[in-house]
């Protein structure tokens, strides 16, 4: 364990934002992403994920996963421990209204919303839309990629993601100009996915995962969604935690466990 401030914070200042991560976690890096995005000031302990996790960390999450999230309101405030990464967001954003997500007005039951209101509410679900597809369609495939034992295994697979990407994800960026829906700044959209997007381009090296899965995904069967890759890729908040040159050898250290882990069967 080592700890350090990502960003200054001076004693006695409120809230205190304490964050339990690893920078290999993609899942850790979508909770730094909205922390650096959001201006916090917070600390954090980096967790060794290559040994068991030490009791203290067990108590904060019985699961033993990282991130975990400690927020303090106040000097006489409990510590509210805060786990999975994007229940962690969502508590971030709520409390924390910013240019990720679209802010609305309160009103009563009784009174109509605003169209305003309205086509922020469509955008809101544009964006929680286009996450649960890439996660609940996409994402899934890279892990069988890890695990799977032969050529022809491999380029089914690869066949698959990129038909995915085509189907689902590139006309949910007909209009990404720069970022998802026309906006010039990150959103909660590039929070939630470009982490772990910019990991799964940069193992497209032949060892981790094909080359010809990364020659695909930047093709030109898919242009907005090989534009907003790259722009999101390259983002300050995620190069902020994530280098490639210092990571992927050590994660191709790690890769028979990997393979072991989401191989044929499991």
């Amino acid at each position: 364990m080592s700890s350090s401030s990502a960003t200054s914070q001076e004693n006695g200042h409120y809230p205190k934002i304490k964050l339990y991560t690893n920078y290999g976690c993609g899942w850790c890096h979508r909770v730094q992403f909205v922390l650096k995005e959001l201006g916090l000031a917070y600390e954090q302990v980096l967790v060794d994920l290559d040994n068991p996790r030490p009791e203290w960390f067990l108590k904060l999450n019985p699961r033993g996963l990282v991130p975990v999230l400690q927020y303090t309101a106040s000097p006489t405030s409990p510590p509210l421990t805060l786990t999975e990464s994007g229940a962690i967001v969502s508590f971030l954003t709520d409390l924390y209204p910013s240019h990720l997500l679209p802010t609305l007005s309160p009103h009563s039951p009784s009174a109509p919303p605003s169209a305003d209101d309205i086509e922020k509410a469509h955008l809101r679900y544009r964006m929680v839309f286009f996450v649960d597809t890439y996660f609940s369609k996409i994402q899934p495939l890279f892990f069988k990629l890890v695990g799977a034992d032969d050529a022809t295994a491999k380029a089914k697979l690869v066949d698959d993601i990129v038909a995915l990407l085509e189907k689902e994800i590139e006309p949910l960026l007909a209009d990404a100009q720069p970022y998802f829906a026309g906006s010039k700044d990150a959103t909660f959209v590039e929070a939630m996915t470009a982490p772990l997007m910019a990991r799964m381009y940069d193992f497209t090296n032949d060892v981790i995962f094909p080359s010809a899965l990364g020659e695909r995904m930047t093709g030109p069967t898919m242009p907005n969604f090989a534009r907003w890759l790259a722009l999101s890729s390259s983002h300050p908040s995620v190069l902020a935690t994530w280098d490639k040159e210092y990571f992927i050898p050590r994660i191709i250290e790690r890769l028979p466990r990997a393979k072991a882990k989401y191989g044929p069967g499991n």
